[in-house]
């Protein structure tokens, strides 16, 4: 019995001394791993700061996740549908473990939309230029209306000249005044591989007026179809650096439209009447807010036959058919592209053109080399999302060019195919 009491003592006071000894020993002391499972067993299991703390780890998972998608886009729209990562390789990143499921829905449309308005009003001034391309799968339909106004002076002599300040004979002149209306309707197609195919079709009126020196008046004017064209784009080249964006185009155009062969005594010509085949070489430089272009072509004009007066003063009715060599055409086109905001732009360039003198039948025409110039403005407004209007104002500085030109264009696009916009769930 004693020896019983006195087990029962020591042990008393070994339960004790544990237990007093746990009390004074600092909580720094304890082992790391006995201090998180106390941690765990203290712990409510859904304490609401761990649950907002797990909330904002989701989100930015998300917010990453949609930076990703945003950069994948970014590179199919610049490098025409390849990427240099896949969608599929980005990183996985890790989601913390938590006692619900949070679903944290980010969607790129709102964005992919707002990055395309922020930049639409510069692009269409480039696209209708030349210097950038529609991305794959986008369909334009750009409805253009043209104003043309000409006028030149004409005198003719029927006598001889004596002394260079004496002429001997009748001289008449005549005022010539020539009004053009020309709608035209233009579908563009962005095409996989940097590639984007264009087709053409103008169509308007024609109004020509002539006041001789007796101040009668006559008119001729036409109504229909012009000549027909059709071309293909490559971009040769992305920007980067100090190396430009450069841009090849292929066009060709038809005779459609009523030629200066064959018409009525009313009536005046909507096309030339000879085919043509177009090259053009392009250049863009950006230097933000501002996009400077470059423009070189050159136009091959191919030969035909056509029904000419014989000039027989015995039968002015006689006719003959005559060779035609229409004069090949080189021209330049420099300017810039002005972001004034991301829903308005601003253009200023210089066109230039040089035709060679068209043949008949071997020999030159007189008066039939041409010098072309014209200084134009222009501006493209983003009055609604994917739409905008295009406004371009000319004035020719050379007697071969028209005296004003001046042209609406209000263009719409539509996505055939290409990337569909993702959601990304995080879970």
């Amino acid at each position: 019995m004693l020896r019983r009491r006195v087990l029962s003592g020591l042990l008393l006071m070994l339960t004790c001394a544990g237990t007093l000894l746990a009390q004074t020993t600092p909580v720094k002391e304890q082992p790391q791993n006995q201090q998180i499972a106390q941690a765990k067993v203290a712990a409510p299991s859904k304490d609401p700061i761990d649950l907002k703390l797990q909330d904002a780890l989701r989100e930015r998972d998300a917010i990453i996740r949609n930076l990703l998608e945003r950069v994948s886009e970014l590179e199919l729209r610049v490098n025409g549908g390849a990427t240099s990562a896949k969608l599929d390789e980005r990183p996985v990143l890790p989601s913390p473990s938590t006692s619900r499921v949070i679903n944290s829905i980010v969607s790129t449309s709102t964005y992919d939309t707002t990055e395309r308005q922020a930049t639409e009003a510069l692009d269409q001034a480039l696209i209708v230029r030349g210097g950038l391309l529609l991305p794959s799968g986008t369909l334009e339909i750009d409805n253009t209306t043209s104003y043309f106004s000409a006028s030149s002076d004409h005198v003719t002599v029927n006598g001889f000249a004596l002394l260079p300040v004496l002429v001997v004979g009748d001289i008449a002149s005549e005022r010539v005044r020539e009004d053009y209306l020309l709608p035209s309707l233009t579908a563009r197609l962005g095409l996989p591989h940097k590639f984007q195919g264009e087709f053409t079709v103008p169509y308007g009126y024609e109004l020509i007026r002539t006041v001789d020196a007796n101040n009668v008046q006559t008119s001729s004017s036409s109504f229909g179809l012009g000549d027909i064209s059709a071309g293909i784009s490559r971009q040769l080249t992305t920007e980067r650096g100090k190396k430009p964006d450069i841009l090849a185009n292929v066009r060709f155009k038809s005779t459609t439209g009523k030629d200066p062969y064959n018409l009525q005594s009313s009536e005046v010509a909507l096309g030339t009447g000879f085919n043509a085949l177009q090259g053009n070489l392009t250049l863009a430089k950006s230097s933000d807010p501002v996009v400077f272009f470059g423009n070189l072509s050159y136009t091959a004009n191919f030969a035909g036959d056509h029904t000419v007066s014989a000039n027989d003063p015995n039968n002015p009715a006689a006719t003959t058919v005559g060779h035609f060599k229409p004069g090949d055409a080189m021209g330049f086109q420099i300017g810039s592209i002005l972001a004034l905001n991301p829903e308005v732009s601003m253009t200023l360039g210089w066109d230039q053109r040089f035709t060679r003198s068209t043949t008949l039948n071997g020999a030159d025409i007189p008066a039939s080399y041409l010098v072309e110039g014209t200084l134009r403005l222009g501006t493209s407004y983003l009055y609604a999302p994917g739409r905008t209007i295009d406004l371009s104002f000319g004035v020719g500085l050379t007697p071969d060019t028209p005296n004003l030109q001046f042209s609406v264009g209000v263009p719409f696009r539509v996505g055939l195919w290409g990337p569909k916009q993702r959601k990304l769930s995080v879970q």
